[in-house]
């Protein structure tokens, strides 16, 4: 793989304009036929394998009602009572409708408020439901303009309030704003990266014309399939977080290979040869999660995980190609300033020296961050959001508040029951009589407002009868209602010999939730145990990959209790936008983990890819660790912060379906990048120490190797900064000198400091790796300081501080470091006898 992709990235910059070419000609194919024909994305969510949505067939079939056709409620509201049954007001409503239905022939049928007594007790609001013959996602914008300029007439005559809601004003805008939001936030984080206009902007061109190309490919599906417009929204966010972060991640290795390689052709091979095997590793990750979403049974999941799969795919094959080529084509722009550092093999930065010095505080710091966000997780409730959680401005909102004011709050979330009389048809009075029984037992029950008298089919063989609740949709008590409606069909057989079954959107609703919440188990298990398998594969080890899944289940339910906390609970909710809390989208929780556990496994690829490339190399364990956060530590704070500002922008939007996912996945990012990822998973790895990468010998048999880190190029790879740290030295003629600096004033005082050149630096950190009591090299160091410090003066540093391992246990030494603190009691031949055994040590590991 490795190799195949080094030609990959090395044709593409040879042949840059070609691929540049070939990218734009793809995607203007893809784009008109898209302007000829308007894609139609659904706005309903349906499901199958609902009993629920089985009574609501029977309910279309036997009283010629369809759900499925578009809807718009327009509710009246005067400020007076009474005063929406005024003459003049009478005669103007029902003008009004009478001009949108004459004006629209896809208008099926108006309902009258005044016949059909839609009019509040205190006779101030009265609605009226404008059926179409066409689907919501059919219906033209000219016809929802023409119900806003027809109300509108009469607000302006009238002192009346008319506002609007159903399926017919759903909207399948996808953003716009927040995409705009996300990418200049994330070319701010890019700049900041890597300190040039035109590094900055690579990775977002790069991730743009694949967004174009995989939202395109997705627009002409609709031709031929029913695509949910939330959908389309998933895939714009995951494929410009990915787009973006993979192309960063490339465009990072490339950044890092030229500074050594001269060639900028054969550096971008490099770079993609190298970074391309992750990046594709990372891609196929998130493709496995999000195609995983069709475990769990329910068809429009499976739609937007395919989709969101199709994005991310483009994603991978944009950062592998087209990237490549804008490399070449600007790579004397972007070329790395060299920077000044104390000495070059330093591996310490302040971050590393926190979580490999002191790895069970920092083991317990993140625990303890990601136990408190997940607390309100014991109170989260899945449900479907519905007019009621739009915000406050939106005539909507208005129009549900006004409908719960004057009719009860359950009036937005009816229940239809549907009641078998086939076999009591025979006598039409029993059958009255039983039926007005069954509307008494159920007025009685608990959580009930009213239950309407029963309406007969014309068949003579099923009845409605339509239940209000005390409470709105969303509310915990009509979930209980819906449960007991359902238990009574036992005592509707024992007594009245009818079959009951109840409907309705609220009730399509809960069983929607409760199918989501049970699918969870296995959809989490089968994609956990799959990545599990693929690390292993990946990193020859069993711990690496048990971290790495424990730590996204941490992760998880930290961004779920989290998320609880802001929308259900109300934390926060003015920053975010919330103005209504509620129960968490059903669907959140499937989605979250198909999408946060592929992005999760990107960054811990990303970042033990590196630290499992070093200890290949070293088998120091510490070391290794120390090189793969500061060399693959910024691109992951990086790449996590592009894809929080991405997240997070679309929390903005009006939509509260798209606010709950940009939420969720925002903080999952956080949670998991900062806090897992760099935090836990490091100090992990230092607590197992060696142990992290062990692999019984038999599992290494058998599992196949897979090469994501570039060893295939190692012979072509340039040589880094610390090559000779990472490796044994090999060298016939080797310099047995120390170089102890002149001891300034602050060292001679301090007892722990002793000032070397950085060939001793060096030194000192290469055996340090190689044994197991480093302190014997510090005391030596010490020792020949205090021999040279009556005849130094305070002169030029040129070096590097070495210090004392501090906390360190003193393990039992092996011969070769006995010997060695033996021999630095004789102090008068210590540097000598170090120096022979520094030799045989370097030359056991040759």
């Amino acid at each position: 793989m490795a190799k195949f992709l080094y030609k990959l990235g090395s044709f593409v910059a040879k042949h840059k304009w070609w691929s540049i070419v070939a990218w734009v000609v793809i995607l203007a194919a893809i784009i008109i036929p898209l302007t000829i024909s308007s894609p139609k994305f659904d706005n309903d969510i349906t499901m199958n394998g609902l009993q629920s949505l089985d009574t609501n067939n029977k309910i279309e079939d036997e009283f010629g009602q369809d759900s499925e056709k578009a809807q718009i409620r327009v509710v009246f509201k005067s400020d007076s009572d009474n005063g929406i049954v005024k003459q003049d007001m009478t005669k103007d409503v029902k003008d009004t409708l009478k001009d949108i239905k004459d004006n629209d022939k896809d208008i099926k049928d108006i309902t009258d408020p005044y016949d059909n007594k839609q009019i509040s007790e205190d006779k101030s609001t009265a609605f009226a439901d404008i059926n179409y013959d066409v689907s919501a996602t059919s219906l033209k914008q000219d016809s929802k303009d023409e119900v806003k300029d027809q109300v509108e007439k009469l607000e302006e005559d009238h002192n009346v309030q008319v506002e609007l809601m159903g399926t017919g004003m759903e909207s399948t805008e996808i953003g716009g704003a927040s995409e705009i939001i996300g990418v200049i936030v994330a070319f701010v984080v890019l700049l900041i990266t890597f300190g040039s206009f035109i590094a900055a902007g690579m990775p977002i061109i790069s991730a743009l014309l694949g967004l174009g190309t995989g939202v395109g490919i997705i627009s002409l599906l609709t031709y031929a399939f029913d695509i949910p417009n939330v959908t389309l929204t998933l895939s714009v966010m995951i494929g410009l977080a990915v787009g973006i972060d993979y192309a960063l991640f490339i465009l990072f290795r490339y950044r890092q290979i030229v500074k050594s390689e001269p060639n900028h052709i054969k550096a971008i091979g490099l770079a993609v040869g190298t970074a391309g095997s992750a990046v594709i590793f990372a891609g196929v990750t998130v493709i496995i999660a999000v195609c995983g979403l069709s475990l769990v049974g329910i068809d429009f999941l499976a739609v937007m995980g395919f989709a969101s799969a199709i994005s991310v795919f483009v994603a991978v094959v944009s950062a592998l190609t087209l990237l490549p080529a804008l490399i070449s084509i600007f790579h004397k722009k972007i070329h790395p300033k060299q920077t000044k550092s104390e000495f070059d093999g330093d591996v310490d930065t302040k971050w590393s020296k926190f979580v490999v010095g002191k790895p069970l505080a920092a083991v317990l710091i993140g625990l303890i961050i990601l136990v408190v966000a997940a607390i309100p997780i014991n109170d989260m409730r899945l449900g479907i959001p519905d007019d009621g959680m739009k915000p406050e401005d939106t005539t909507q909102k208005k129009a549900y508040d006004i409908v719960s004011d004057k009719f009860g709050e359950g009036f937005n979330g009816q229940i239809a029951m549907l009641v078998n009389v086939k076999d009591q048809n025979d006598n039409p009075e029993d059958l009255q009589k039983d039926l007005q029984s069954l509307t008494k037992d159920i007025n009685d029950m608990d959580h009930v407002d009213m239950a309407t008298p029963p309406q007969l089919s014309d068949s003579k063989d099923y009845a409605l009868v339509a239940i209000i609740p005390e409470k709105g949709p969303n509310a915990q008590s009509t979930n209980d209602l819906v449960h007991d409606l359902r238990d009574y069909d036992d005592d509707a057989r024992d007594k009245y010999n009818f079959k009951t079954e109840v409907s309705g959107q609220s009730v399509i609703n809960i069983d929607m939730s409760q199918k989501l919440n049970e699918a969870i188990p296995l959809f989490a298990g089968v994609i956990v145990a799959l990545a599990f398998v693929l690390l292993m594969v990946v990193f020859r080890s069993i711990i690496i990959p048990l971290k790495a899944v424990l730590g996204f289940v941490l992760s998880l339910v930290a961004t779920l209790g989290f998320t609880t906390l802001v929308m259900q609970k109300g934390f926060m909710s003015g920053l975010f936008g919330v103005d209504t809390t509620g129960p968490l989208l059903a669907f959140l929780p499937v989605i979250t983990i198909g999408l946060l556990f592929g992005l999760a496994m990107d960054y811990e690829v990303f970042l033990m890819s590196r630290i499992h490339e070093e200890y290949s190399k070293t088998r120091n364990n510490e070391h290794s660790i120390k090189v793969g956060i500061k060399e693959s530590g910024p691109v992951v704070v990086a790449a996590a912060l592009i894809m929080f500002s991405v997240f997070i922008a679309f929390v903005f939007q009006d939509d509260v379906m798209i606010k709950s996912m940009g939420l969720s996945l925002a903080f999952g990012i956080l949670f998991d990048a900062f806090i897992v990822r760099l935090l836990l998973i490091p100090a992990l790895t230092q607590l197992f120490g060696k142990a992290s990468w062990y692999m019984p010998a038999w599992l290494n048999r058998i599992l196949p190797h897979v090469d994501i880190e570039g060893h295939a190029l190692q012979s072509e790879m340039p040589s880094s900064n610390y090559a000779n740290i990472n490796q044994p030295t090999h060298h016939d003629n080797y310099d047995r000198s120390f170089s102890i600096q002149k001891q300034p004033s602050y060292a001679k005082e301090d007892n722990h400091t002793v000032i070397v050149d950085h060939k001793t630096k060096v030194l000192y950190n290469e055996i340090a790796q190689q044994t197991t009591q480093p302190e014997f090299l510090y005391e030596a160091l010490k020792s020949y300081k205090k021999d040279l410090l009556s005849s130094q003066d305070e002169s030029e540093i040129q070096s590097s501080v070495a210090r004392k391992p501090r906390n360190k246990q003193v393990n039992k030494q092996g011969n070769a470091d006995d010997q060695i603190v033996e021999l630095l009691s004789q102090q008068s031949e210590n540097i000598r006898h170090l120096n022979e055994l520094i030799e045989k040590a370097i030359n056991k590991n040759k």
